[in-house]
C-alpha cells in the first residue's frame, strides 16, 4: 500500500481508511505474513487510552480504524481532509471482509462474545457466504497469560493458522488481550472488534444506517440499553470536551 496519512486528535492517532483500504491492508499483511494490527478508534477508545497504560501500548503499534462519525466531525473542525467513508464500523465492514476472507480461502477465528453467540453469528454469516472458514470461541476464559485455559487457546489459533483473528471482548479487555499474548500469536491480522458478533447474532439491534451517517447512533444504543452505555455516552463525553479545549488552548 501507498503510505498511510496519520493525524492527531484529542492526545490520539487515527488513520484515516476507506473500507476498501482496510481490506487491502489485511490482503497484503496475509500474502506477506506479517502480523497486523488494527484496532477502533472512537470516543470511548480515547476515553480508555487516556485511562489505561495497556491501550497506549496496543495503539501505539497499531493500525487505529476510525469507528465513530463523531471523529470524523472532530477531524473537520482541525482542518484535516477526512470524509464519511473513513468512518467505518463493524456492521458496515464484517460482511465485506468475511466475503474476501472466503473469496481468497483465509481461515478466520473469532475469540469473544456470550458462550454461543460467535457460532450464531458465523452460522449466519456463513449461510450467506457459503466458503467461509472459520472458528470460534467465547470470551469466557481467565485471560492470565500463563494459565492453561489461555495457553490453550492461543495454541488453538495458531494451529487452525490462522489468517484473520477478530478479538471482541470489550474494552480494554480485548485489547490487553492481544498485547500480553502478541508475541506468541501467529495470525497474520488480528484486529479488535467489540460487539461485531452480537449485531450478526441478533442479541444487539443495528441502528438504522441513517443515524449513523449523521452520529447519532449512541443515541440508539443509549435509549436501548441505558444501563449499559449511560456512563459511555453520558459521563464520558465531558472528558473529551477537555481534551479538545485542551487542542484548542495549545
Amino acid at each position: 500500500m501507498k503510505d498511510i496519512k496519520l493525524y492527531s486528535l484529542l492526545g490520539v492517532e487515527i488513520h484515516p481508511l476507506t473500507l476498501e483500504g482496510l481490506n487491502e491492508m489485511v490482503s497484503c499483511s496475509i500474502k506477506l505474513n506479517s502480523k497486523l494490527i488494527i484496532v477502533s478508534q472512537n470516543l470511548h477508545s480515547i476515553y480508555m487510552f487516556h485511562k489505561s497504560k495497556i491501550m497506549r501500548d496496543l495503539h501505539s503499534i497499531s493500525i487505529k480504524r476510525i469507528d465513530g462519525m463523531s471523529l470524523i466531525f472532530i477531524g473537520k473542525l482541525y482542518g484535516y481532509p477526512v470524509k464519511r467513508e473513513h468512518r467505518v464500523t463493524w456492521v458496515d465492514w464484517i460482511k465485506p471482509l468475511m466475503e474476501l476472507s472466503a473469496s481468497n480461502s483465509w481461515k478466520v477465528y473469532y475469540l469473544g462474545g456470550k458462550p454461543g453467540t460467535a457460532l450464531t453469528g458465523f452460522r449466519i454469516l456463513e449461510s450467506e457466504i457459503p466458503k467461509l472458514r472459520y472458528e470460534v470461541r467465547h470470551g469466557y476464559f481467565n485471560l492470565e497469560k500463563e494459565g492453561y485455559e489461555n495457553l490453550k487457546i492461543v495454541q488453538e489459533i495458531n494451529d487452525y493458522d490462522t489468517d484473520i483473528l477478530m478479538v471482541g471482548m470489550g474494552m480494554p479487555r480485548q485489547e490487553k488481550w492481544i498485547k500480553e499474548n502478541l508475541d506468541k500469536l501467529k495470525a497474520k491480522a488480528i484486529l479488535t472488534c467489540g460487539a461485531a458478533i452480537e449485531y450478526i447474532a441478533g442479541e444487539v439491534s443495528t441502528p438504522p444506517r441513517w443515524m449513523g451517517r449523521i452520529g447519532l447512533e449512541w443515541l440508539y444504543r443509549l435509549i436501548e440499553n441505558p444501563k449499559r452505555f449511560w456512563k459511555r455516552y453520558i459521563i464520558e463525553p465531558w472528558y473529551i470536551v477537555f481534551l479538545l479545549f485542551k487542542d484548542i488552548f495549545r
